[in-house]
C-alpha cells in the first residue's frame, strides 16, 4: 500500500464516483479500479459496493 493508493481511496471514499476520482487524481477509470481492486486484495476486504449507477463504502471501507 502506497500514499498514492490510499489518495485515490480517501479521494473515492468521499466523492463516491470512480469518474470524478479518475478525472481530479489525473488517472483513467479502468486504472482507478484496478487500484481500488488491488488495495481490497491487499486488505482482504471488499471496500466499495460497486454497481453502473453507484458506489458506496462498506463497513470495511469505512473503517480504512
Amino acid at each position: 500500500m502506497d500514499l498514492k493508493t490510499l489518495r485515490l481511496f480517501q479521494h473515492l471514499a468521499n466523492s463516491l464516483s470512480f469518474n470524478k476520482t479518475a478525472s481530479a487524481m489525473f488517472v483513467s477509470a479502468p486504472t482507478l479500479s484496478r487500484v481500488i481492486s488491488r488495495l481490497e486484495d491487499e486488505c482482504k476486504a471488499t471496500l466499495f459496493v460497486r454497481n453502473n449507477r453507484s458506489v458506496n463504502l462498506t463497513a470495511a471501507g469505512q473503517q480504512v
